[in-house]
């Protein structure tokens, strides 16, 4: 839910040790903090994110440098309206679940570089390198202060490489119980019966219409890595991609014209799923939900985004469309917008530029050492802490820049 609104400063924000650290107490320093409800860089120069490689998890988890999990947006409406609207429980019992206990760590992301620099010859440049989710929970954080969360950070050959603390997310998280699984499985059932496997002309019609009936797993999984940035910081991001509109352009008929180069990200889709809207207060829930919607479709460079409307029940009823940059105007245009409440998307990305210009310039530039970050729930400061952790980046990754520096 939407925080009130940040204290906003005139002075600029600097660095300070927190009261209730001391370094006696400790083998390490006190921690550095960043001010959350002042830490800002005003209208910080945006990068047009922009793919230049991808990558695949197959039904069975294996990594595969293509485009082979990539899915299609197919879902007509008529589809909606038959039988009271599409079942989202149907096939919960069979749902084929990842051990999300499983820590990938940034696994996926380096080995596909990796590839790509194989294939090039030419060492990816960026100041950090890192998920999309990890940036979405910094992008966010001004206006979601309720949930605290711990990243691990590092530094190796000129980048900075953030992942999120999985042992505390663990920790943390409540044992779900049996509705919210069940809500939980709605989304990828959604995914699931709104995609095709193929582009339309090459499904089959039985591939098409089973969709309904076949088995929904999360094992697989397309990946976009971009390069982007926010202010003076360089950015490499990879996150999942749910689905293409139309057709994703082919790598061979890449150019360098800018007015030729037809983006993949253009042509990407999210797809989420939301109680049918039937008072105020469900509109408020669902703008508050928007704004996590927006970050993470905003930071991977995502156009469009697609809302299932179900019932209580889990029954699909509609469908609507939302284009990722006019997510924000629609807020503060909406009848329930309190400028006191409401989330602003600008003065969350003037937050993120600060933020990693903070790490970039605080974490020290230690080969092997791991620092972590840490948010406190209701807290306004973001901890930087040193650990005794060794580094989380994968061997055949480090080993491949190790000697590719030579």
């Amino acid at each position: 839910m939407a925080q009130n609104r940040p204290n906003f400063q005139s002075t600029p924000w600097e660095n300070k040790l927190p009261s209730n650290q001391n370094s006696r107490q400790s083998n390490h320093p006190p921690a550095l903090t960043l001010p959350i409800s002042s830490a800002r860089i005003r209208g910080p120069s945006m990068r047009q994110p922009r793919e230049f490689t991808s990558f695949s998890y197959d039904d069975d988890r294996n990594l595969k440098f293509d485009d082979s999990s990539l899915s299609y947006f197919y879902l007509l409406p008529d589809d909606l309206h038959a039988g009271g609207g599409i079942d989202l429980s149907a096939g919960y019992n069979t749902f084929k679940k990842r051990d999300d206990s499983e820590d990938e760590h940034l696994d996926g992301l380096l080995l596909s570089l990796q590839h790509h620099e194989e294939q090039t010859g030419r060492k990816t440049m960026a100041d950090i390198i890192t998920w999309r989710g990890v940036m979405t929970k910094l992008l966010c954080l001004p206006y979601n202060k309720n949930d605290g969360f711990e990243l691990n950070a590092t530094w190796f050959d000129g980048h900075l490489f953030l992942e999120e603390h999985l042992q505390y997310k663990l920790a943390i998280q409540r044992r779900p119980d049996q509705r919210s699984e069940l809500m939980s499985y709605w989304g990828y059932k959604f995914e699931h019966i709104a995609t095709i496997p193929h582009t339309w002309n090459e499904c089959s019609r039985s591939e098409i219409e089973s969709r309904q009936q076949q088995q929904v797993s999360n094992y697989a999984q397309y990946c976009s890595v971009v390069k982007t940035g926010i202010g003076k910081i360089k950015l490499v991001i990879a996150g999942e991609v749910d689905c293409v509109a139309d057709y994703k352009p082919d790598p061979n008929d890449m150019t360098d014209d800018l007015n030729l180069y037809d983006n993949p990200l253009d042509h990407y889709v999210e797809l989420k799923t939301n109680k049918i809207i039937a008072s105020d207060r469900d509109a408020t829930a669902f703008e508050n939900k928007l704004f996590k919607v927006w970050a993470q479709s905003f930071l991977l460079g995502v156009p469009k985004v697609i809302v299932g409307f179900r019932t209580d029940q889990g029954y699909l009823q509609t469908m609507e469309e939302f284009e990722t940059q006019k997510i924000p105007g629609m807020i503060k245009k909406s009848k329930l917008y309190n400028q006191y409440n409401s989330w602003d998307g600008m003065d969350s990305l003037a937050f993120l530029a600060a933020c990693l210009q903070w790490l970039v310039n605080m974490v020290p530039k230690e080969s092997n050492v791991v620092w972590r970050i840490r948010y406190l729930p209701r807290s306004d400061f973001l901890l930087l802490i040193r650990t005794d952790d060794k580094t989380f980046l994968h061997p055949s990754f480090v080993k491949w820049r190790t000697d590719f520096k030579r």
